[in-house]
Parts: C-alpha cells; sequence; structure tokens
C-alpha cells in the first residue's frame, strides 16, 4: 500500500463529506476531538438502545459472546 496516496485520498473524501458521524468518528479514532463533548446524535442513539432494552426488545450480548463471533 502506497501511505502518501492513501493518505491523499482520505483528504480529499473528508474534504467532500458533510456527514458528522463520519467525521466524529474520524477526530475521535485521530485523538483530536473533545471528549467531553458528545453529538445530539449519538446520544439519541443511545436512548434509543436503553428504551429498546428496557420494553424487552433490544438485544444483550457480553463481550465474550461477541468475540467469539469475531
Amino acid at each position: 500500500m502506497n501511505l502518501e496516496l492513501k493518505k491523499k485520498e482520505i483528504k480529499e473524501e473528508i474534504e467532500r463529506t458533510s456527514d458528522e458521524k463520519i467525521l466524529w468518528a474520524i477526530a475521535r479514532l485521530l485523538h483530536i476531538d473533545d471528549e467531553s463533548e458528545v453529538p445530539e446524535w449519538h446520544k439519541n442513539v443511545v436512548n434509543e438502545r436503553v428504551e429498546k432494552y428496557e420494553k424487552g426488545n433490544g438485544k444483550f450480548q457480553d463481550w465474550d459472546e461477541a468475540e467469539k463471533k469475531l
């Protein structure tokens, strides 16, 4: 893999995107974000999952079970 070419491609794609979720994930991955700031869309995802779990519609899987499937 040509790392310089890959970096260039990634930079170009970052410049083209306006998807907040992608940019947030990249910032977290590169440790360049404010970890204390959680986006509203992320809070909504978590709240939806909690509601499903409380209603019995959510699925729970512990790490050991998930790891076996990897």
